[in-house]
């Protein structure tokens, strides 16, 4: 088959507050998509999920993990529900879909094998096998190392349960189990200078561990209907496209407990001809995997968030060279934001004061924002760019040498680096290096 645009959906962690506002006026299918999940939502006794997405003073990533980590769950099938109508809304449909992780379940559902409200009760209904089954408490960890240096950590750890689940490539690899074992986990990681990572899940995905979660799910589901894709599906967890209903229902049933070979799904459209890979959902984290582990030909497009509007996607997806429509349901797409990517800021003079602390922050906010597609004011002094907004080391560390000749820095010490992870952090450094 003929691979040119992968559409990628993304799984644990991807959520934003007030991601969609701004985003739906102007596709109706996608304002539908969030309604019809909100009502299979609500009858299953949740909270709409709608106000998380659509209202920008909505909780963070982290209130909802420590409040409300079911809604969570929920919110990030949503939001790539909707940016999957968006997407269709401008007439994208990819060649193939892929997810990653608990994505996988949205990519299904964008390509026709499980409707958006069954995928909905799908979610519900893992939820409560969450519950019912009460797994042993855990996390995942990721560490900055290939996979086969990760199963070594693993195996010479040989703690009950941790496990190496999900390959992101060749500087990621995330590992699950339970809370005792992550520790010692990241203190030997600490010892070999490993960069470990503790993320933001609630439980030990992609693990024997979930075992008992994992059938209560495949009872609750069973009698929800999963036909073949009439998109073309590609599986990391499976290895191979989804081509039946079969497949499509081995997929949904061993979600939470099969490992993640993501880094060998990604290399497998590489080869196909895949070289546009477009994440429809909030963060950039898929992103910055295609970017550290494809060749430079493979151009990833982050979807969510993009240059604001619905023009700001179209802009991203023209600028990749993605086919859009520009009629969208009578809204039209002007051509002109279309002309290439937004220009460097202009050097400034490396001897010039930087105007103060403020000035100096609302500088990189807006140099951030115009780079990552967040808006400027997301981006706040204390924000965490890795653990908060999905920006991967790699990015970072290109981010800083655009802030280093913007500046007219020398060059940035090694260990200083590492600690420029927001831009109130940033600012110090820049002040630092200019006196």
């Amino acid at each position: 088959m003929s691979v040119r645009t992968v559409i990628l959906f993304p799984g644990q962690g991807a959520y934003l507050p007030g991601v969609l506002a701004e985003r739906v006026k102007h596709v109706p299918g996608a304002a539908r998509a969030l309604e019809a999940i909100d009502e299979v939502v609500t009858a299953h006794g949740h909270r709409p999920v709608g106000p998380l997405l659509l209202e920008r003073d909505a909780p963070s990533l982290q209130d909802l993990l420590a409040e409300d980590g079911d809604r969570l769950d929920l919110a990030i099938y949503a939001t790539n529900a909707v940016a999957a109508e968006l997407l269709a809304g401008v007439g994208v449909r990819g060649d193939v879909l892929m997810g990653h992780s608990f994505g996988e379940f949205a990519a299904l559902s964008a390509a026709g094998a499980v409707s958006a409200a069954d995928v909905a009760r799908m979610a519900c209904a893992r939820i409560e096998a969450f519950h019912r089954a009460a797994p042993p408490a855990g996390g995942l960890v990721a560490l900055d190392v290939p996979a086969w240096r990760a199963s070594h950590l693993v195996g010479v750890l040989d703690e009950p349960g941790l496990r190496a689940a999900i390959d992101n490539g060749p500087d990621q690899t995330v590992v699950s189990g339970p809370l005792e074992a992550l520790e010692k986990a990241e203190k030997i990681a600490a010892d070999l200078g490993v960069r470990a990572t503790r993320l933001r899940a609630g439980y030990a995905f992609h693990n024997p561990l979930l075992n008992d979660a994992a059938d209560l799910f495949r009872e609750a589901v069973a009698d929800l209907h999963v036909g073949a894709p009439r998109t073309a599906v590609f599986s990391p967890g499976l290895g191979r496209y989804v081509s039946s209903a079969e497949d499509a229902r081995e997929v949904v049933e061993r979600n939470m407990t099969a490992p993640v070979p993501f880094y060998d799904a990604l290399l497998t459209l590489f080869r196909q001809g895949a070289r546009v890979f477009v994440e429809a959902g909030a963060r950039q984290a898929l992103t910055g995997i295609v970017r550290s582990s494809l060749p430079s030909a493979a151009i990833a497009v982050p979807l969510l968030p993009s240059r604001g509007d619905l023009d700001g996607i179209v802009a991203s997806l023209r600028e990749a060279g993605v086919g859009v429509r520009v009629e969208t349901d009578g809204h039209r797409v002007p051509e002109g934001t279309t002309d290439g990517p937004p220009a460097e800021p202009a050097p400034t003079d490396g001897d010039a004061e930087p105007g103060g602390r403020s000035r100096l922050l609302a500088e990189l906010a807006e140099l951030y924002a115009d780079d990552l597609g967040f808006p400027a004011e997301m981006l706040t002094a204390d924000i965490d760019l890795e653990a908060d907004l999905g920006v991967d080391s790699a990015k970072q560390t290109a981010l800083l040498e655009r802030v280093r000749r913007q500046y007219g820095l020398p060059a940035l010490p090694g260990g200083r680096r590492a600690e420029a992870t927001t831009l109130e952090n940033i600012a110090a450094l820049v002040e630092e290096l200019r006196r």
